[in-house]
């Protein structure tokens, strides 16, 4: 009975994701404001972000790249950052730049330049599980790799689907209680809509801070106070922080950090380190990202 009811979950999976996947004609705009052409593919991309690489890359688009960011140096394709000139831009001859919210905030005269310039850039990237799929297929669409991304899609939702039901058979006597470090000098953990928080939820781990405030709306990281953290100390089992660009934590300074001996989890030893490639970056590297924090909190299942 059990493995007829996972059959039905996963079947169910796949033909859901694959139904969005042919309904999925949201109109996208270049920085420009102008209507980006979907029906036909871009030869030529410079990809400033190193998760439109990856996805790219696994839907069949390497030969679609004419540039990518330095994360991505090791594929043989030219480098490009946010300090080239635009003449490096225009000497590569592509017909499409895409970047990320981050870039386009911070180096906005860059982006100004390249429009100015009559290059097409596009800004794109999901911050909720739920944009994963039309990210994508979105991807694929610009590429010219739209069923592959379909594949690609089904795929994540499949293993997805595996590893929710593999949590799903723990004992709720067994479920832990987690807090997720987003950054540690400012008091932030992951947002309820961010993409850590679905993995907790996939796992069917708690919480702690199920009612975090984001830092602002649309944000990925939330407001937690230590305050709050710390008065919740004796019910959090296991200790994540996050270890990437915006936070480097190590073992050593969560333990020492003051008034942490509060937190159970501190005492008994139960901290760890997650590289932010495998909890945040939206690709189906994701899935690697669940198995390590399954295992982390739950061995004897993951």
């Amino acid at each position: 009975m059990i493995r007829v009811i996972k059959t039905i979950k996963l079947l169910s999976v796949f033909i859901f994701i694959t139904q969005l996947s042919f309904t999925s004609n949201k109109e996208l705009l270049s920085e420009s404001g102008k209507v980006v052409n979907l029906s036909k593919p871009h030869t030529r991309i410079i990809s400033l972000y190193g998760a439109h690489t990856d996805v790219l890359i696994n839907i069949g688009g390497k030969e679609n790249l004419v540039g990518v960011d330095k994360s991505s140096a090791d594929l043989g394709i030219e480098v490009f950052s946010y300090k080239d000139s635009v003449e490096k831009f225009l000497s590569a001859k592509p017909d499409l730049i895409l970047i990320r919210p981050m870039i386009r905030d911070r180096f906005s005269g860059l982006i100004r330049s390249l429009k100015n310039a009559n290059l097409t850039v596009v800004t794109i990237k999901p911050t909720k599980f739920e944009e994963l799929d039309n990210y994508w297929l979105t991807l694929g669409r610009l590429s010219g790799h739209e069923k592959e991304a379909i594949q690609y899609t089904d795929d994540f939702h499949m293993n997805l689907a595996e590893l929710r039901a593999k949590a799903d058979s723990i004992p709720v006597q067994e479920r832990k209680t987690v807090f997720f470090e987003a950054r540690h000098k400012t008091n932030q953990t992951t947002s309820l809509e961010g993409i850590p928080a679905y993995i907790l939820g996939v796992l069917d781990i708690d919480n702690i801070a199920y009612d975090a405030v984001p830092a602002k709306k649309g944000s990925s990281v939330a407001d937690f106070p230590k305050e709050l953290l710390l008065s919740r100390g004796e019910e959090i089992d296991v200790y994540l922080a996050q270890y990437g660009a915006m936070n480097r934590p190590t073992v050593d300074i969560i333990k020492k950090a003051p008034g942490y001996k509060a937190i159970r989890a501190i005492r008994e030893g139960e901290i760890y380190i997650i590289d932010e490639y495998d909890v945040s970056r939206p690709t189906n590297g994701l899935l690697d990202g669940i198995k390590e924090i399954g295992h982390i909190v739950y061995p004897k299942y993951f």
